[in-house]
Order: C-alpha cells, then structure tokens, then sequence
C-alpha cells in the first residue's frame, strides 16, 4: 500500500513509499482510511520541531471503514465506519491509566509521531481506541474528530463551562475554532475568538461562517471589548490555543477573579513571563490539557451528530496523498486551515 513516511530524524525525510498492508492482531482491526485530515504537529515533524521516531507513517486524523478484524474482537464488524482516540500502547496498568488518563501515559505511543499513523491506505489500531461514526455525520465531517475531542477535552472536561459564561479564545487556528464552537455548545453565553491581522482571510472568514464574534487585536483594543462585555468583571474563561506568550500574559490579565484558564497551546518555550502574585490574588485556575481521552471522543461525536458543532469549514482543501507537499506548504503558511487527504476511493461528501 501507499504510504507518507518520515524515514530518518532531521529536517525533510518525509515521502511517499510503498509498505506492506498491516494484519490485524488479537484485539486489533485494519481501517482502510477515507479521509485524513493534515495537522500542524505534521509540518513540526517535517522539520524535526516535534519529538518523534522515525520509521514510521505520518497522520493522526482521520475516518475509515473497518476492513479486516483480529481473534477475539466482538464489539465491531467489518465496515463499521469509525474514527480512532490517539492513545496507542498506553500501558493500561499504571497509576495515571487507573485514573483514567491514557493520553498522559508514559508508555503511550502516538500515532503518526511514535507509531504507524494514518497516512496511508490502511492503519492498524487496538479496538479498544475505536468509535463508531454516527450515521448522520459524514466521512468529512468524522476526520477532524480528533482535534474537536482535543477541544472537548480541554474546555468542557478540564476547566468547564458555566451557563451564560463570558469566554474569549485566544487563536483562530483549528483548536481555537472548535473550542469556541464547544464553549457556545455547553451554554456559555459569549464567545469571542482573538485573532491578528494575518488571521483574517482565512480563519476569521470560517468563524464569520460558523457565527463566532472575532476581534483583530491590532484593529480593536482587547480588553476595552472585554470589559465592555462584561461589565468591567472580566471574562469568566480564557481558552489559549495560540501558544503565544503575549496571549498568555494577555488573557491571565483579562481574566475575572475566580476565572479560569484552559491552556491547549504549545508555546515552544522554556520560560513565560506571568506576575504570578497577582494569580494568586485574584484565585486563577489554571487547566492544562493534553491530547484527550475516550469520553472526549464520545462527547464530540455527539455534538458533531447534534450539530452543535460543524467542523465542515474548517476543511479548506481537500488532496490525493501525492499531493502532500502542497497541502503541508499552504498549512505551513497559513493558507489552510484543515486540508485533508481523500485516500484511495474515497470522494467528496459533505
């Protein structure tokens, strides 16, 4: 079968070769893959910017139909369409698994970054990790399940959303567009995506279809708007999504006392400059998150399926996996912000 593969470690090594089709062991399944959507996690590893280990197949989202079962399997059968939780070979035994936190094992396996990802024609995965795709939800629409469950996991698991909440969300690029739509899903009452000029054409434009207020930081002042909306309070949640240590400091600043932060953004830095004294006094929480975990999954399928969420328009460009060269280029420079992979038959349908 045909597959994208990072060969070696350092920059480049990534292209298109042709591997053996995986066989189901006990308790596995073979996904041939319809759609696979392309992240920015993808392009770092291109450029050797995010940890990974080398042989193996690029990708992390995506949709398939279950071609081949292992011994043992009960719970589906062959063409079950399902999407898969990116939790492989996390142990199941230690303290933090009990807990119920695969994604934060440290024997987890990524796929597409420490295991064989999706990136090709067929990927083989525990079925344990597997959900089945609601009928009324689409092959397109089920691709970007993964990060939606990174946004579900982030803003309704860890930090929460309150009925009527005031939340601003720092960074328009696909988890800051799903976050938003998740906060509106879960009742809160105003949601604003912050963005800059060079998020206009592209991001900004989703959001306008998806009805989400946005705000230019460079067109309007921040946290004049979000005194304006909150009666000089200040917002009851920040989600920061950007990475971006401005932003941090910004959306700690514009936070209530009591408010709430859930950070999802990779930063890239050692260090962040926040006045951690004045966290104190206001009572900040912090809620870091991770990856995400299988009731995430279950919750995003069920707003995709109730559309609470419409994860369609973020889908920008849709290639042939020989392609992936342009679609990494228009990801990398801000001209996409989900371009996916239709693999093998797979057509267009929204």
């Amino acid at each position: 079968m045909k597959a994208l593969l990072k060969f070696a470690k350092g920059k480049g090594n990534v292209g298109l070769k042709d591997v053996p089709e995986p066989r189901p062991g006990e308790g596995e399944a073979v996904i041939k893959v319809q759609v696979a959507g392309v992240c920015g996690t993808d392009v770092h590893i291109y450029y050797d910017r995010f940890s990974n280990t080398p042989p193996l197949i690029l990708g992390h989202e995506f949709s398939g139909t279950i071609q081949h079962l292992g011994p043992g399997v009960k719970t589906f059968q062959i063409g079950d369409r399902v999407v898969s939780e990116n939790n492989p070979f996390a142990c199941g035994v230690c303290r933090i698994c009990s807990l119920g936190y695969p994604n934060l094992c440290p024997q987890k396996k990524a796929m597409g970054i420490h295991s064989d990802g999706c990136f090709a024609n067929y990927v083989k995965l525990p079925v344990n990790l597997l959900h089945p795709i609601p009928e009324n939800v689409s092959f397109e629409q089920a691709a970007l399940t993964e990060p939606l469950a990174v946004s579900v996991h982030a803003v309704s698991e860890r930090c929460g959303i309150k009925t009527d909440d005031t939340v601003v969300v720092f960074g328009p690029g696909a988890i800051g567009l799903l976050a938003a739509q998740v906060a509106r899903a879960e009742g809160a009452g105003r949601v604003l995506l912050v963005g800059t000029p060079e998020d206009e054409k592209i991001r900004f434009a989703c959001a306008r279809k998806l009805g989400i207020e946005t705000l230019n930081i460079k067109n309007q002042d921040l946290k004049e708007k979000v005194m304006n909306l909150t009666g000089g309070v200040g917002a009851d949640v920040i989600v920061e999504a950007s990475g971006n240590k401005v932003a941090i400091t910004q959306g700690v600043e514009l936070l209530r006392r009591n408010g709430r932060m859930a950070v999802v953004g990779i930063t890239g830095q050692r260090e962040i400059p926040l006045d951690w004294d004045r966290m104190v006094a206001k009572g900040i929480a912090l809620f870091f998150a991770y990856s995400s975990r299988g009731p995430d999954w279950e919750k995003a399928l069920k707003f995709l399926s109730q559309k609470k969420v419409n994860t369609l328009p973020l889908i920008t460009h849709r290639f042939r996996i020989e392609e992936w060269e342009q679609a990494f280029h228009l990801l990398e420079t801000m001209q996409a912000i989900r371009p996916v992979f239709l693999m093998g038959e797979a057509k267009y349908t929204p």
